[in-house]
């Protein structure tokens, strides 16, 4: 057996790599964000009547939703670069990315789960303290042209409570990239570790 050194992208292949991690988990916190995230309560000054975070005025309320900008460039923007940052970090204490056998599984298991786990947080963290809003209702004066009751609203899903669901998402996404990762032979190894090859 001799011994020879992995090789791979190392430094600059860490950071790329948590950096598409972070815009990946961005995408899908805006979307969390705006789908999954409780609203932010809407009080008109004369309202004609309430139907949850529907607000009927002359018998008739559409809210338009939360818009998708700025969030989906904030949120993945956000991630990109707080994960790029860890890489860094990473990086510059002794550890890069290389394509080999042998060990550096946990390793890279334990960064991007933690990676997760925490951009998730924010996500719950900035859902909570920022709720998305459904905006300026359009006020119609004329005779309803339908139920109220089936207003258009967009999609949403109660995943609460997001301060424990945001971040287990996180969590699972982080694995799901790192057994990607280390299925294709992709190890996160401390700076010149040999291995052993027949």
């Amino acid at each position: 057996m001799s011994n020879r050194n992995r090789t791979g992208g190392g430094f600059p292949a860490l950071i790329a790599a948590l950096a598409v991690f972070g815009l990946v988990a961005g995408a899908l916190g805006a979307a969390g964000w705006r789908h999954a995230t409780p609203y932010a309560d809407y009080s008109p000054a004369e309202p004609n009547g309430r139907l949850g975070v529907r607000t009927i005025y002359y018998g008739f309320m559409y809210f338009p939703g939360p818009p998708w900008l700025p969030a989906l460039l904030i949120f993945p923007a956000i991630g990109a670069t707080m994960l790029a940052a860890v890489g860094a970090l990473v990086g510059l204490s002794g550890w890069r990315l290389v394509r080999g056998g042998g060990g550096g599984r946990w390793p890279l298991y334990a960064v991007f789960v933690f990676c997760g786990l925490i951009y998730g947080a924010i996500v719950s963290l900035i859902g909570g303290t920022n709720p998305p809003k459904l905006g300026e209702p359009f006020v119609l004066n004329r005779p309803p042209t339908g139920d109220p009751t089936t207003a258009s609203l967009p999609w949403h899903i109660d995943l609460g409570p997001t301060w424990l669901t945001f971040p287990a998402i996180g969590l699972a996404l982080g694995l799901i990239i790192a057994v990607a990762l280390s299925g294709t032979g992709i190890r996160l190894v401390r700076r010149g570790a040999p291995v052993a090859v027949g």
